[in-house]
């Protein structure tokens, strides 16, 4: 019988940081932010922070690892690879002013669909429904803010003619009933 070592079983083990997850998934801090915002994993808090930190009490950001696990094994990644390829093609052809290049690059582009993972987070209405109230909080703040370079007023326009058009839904449906709206 093996002998048990520290840290390698329970919960120093069912957590892992997030530079180690980084290494692991070998993505940038924006990518993996991007890919944890697309597929809805978040940090956690782990109850023994000195037993899954191996003894030290500095602050760190921990995942489950089994979640880490499963974004391994995302087909996004290779896209989100594919593109930063892309973003560098793409710079040293406007260095070298190569415009048939640049023209080629940008209709060879490679593009990502969220399909598969809109399907996997939100298999049916309903639970697509129970989480319409992170949405349409960001598109009533997207409505009122002011248009600026990274903000455009095509994307301010948008989002107040949505928030109009969801409005205009729930007064016609009668779906809010004793309601105190200003």
């Amino acid at each position: 019988m093996r002998i048990k070592k520290k840290y390698e079983s329970g919960a120093a083990t069912n957590y892992i940081t997030r530079g180690r997850a980084l290494k692991k998934l070998q993505l940038s801090l924006k990518d993996f932010r991007r890919l944890c915002i697309l597929k809805g994993v978040y940090p956690h808090e782990p109850l023994h922070k000195k037993k899954v930190n191996k003894g030290s009490t500095e602050n760190r950001v921990y995942y489950y690892a089994k979640d880490i696990n499963f974004l391994a094994s995302e087909p996004i990644i290779r896209k989100f690879r594919e593109y930063k390829i892309f973003l560098r093609k793409l710079t040293t052809a406007k260095a070298k002013r190569d415009e048939g290049r640049i023209k080629k690059l940008y209709e060879n582009r490679p593009e990502y669909q969220l399909d598969h993972i809109v399907k996997e987070r939100y298999p049916t209405f309903e639970s697509a429904l129970r989480d319409l109230d992170d949405a349409l909080c960001l598109l009533f703040a997207f409505a009122v803010l002011p248009h600026t370079k990274i903000i455009t007023s095509s994307l301010v326009a948008s989002s107040r003619r949505l928030t109009a058009e969801f409005n205009h839904y729930i007064i016609e449906s009668n779906s809010l009933n004793k309601t105190v709206y200003q």
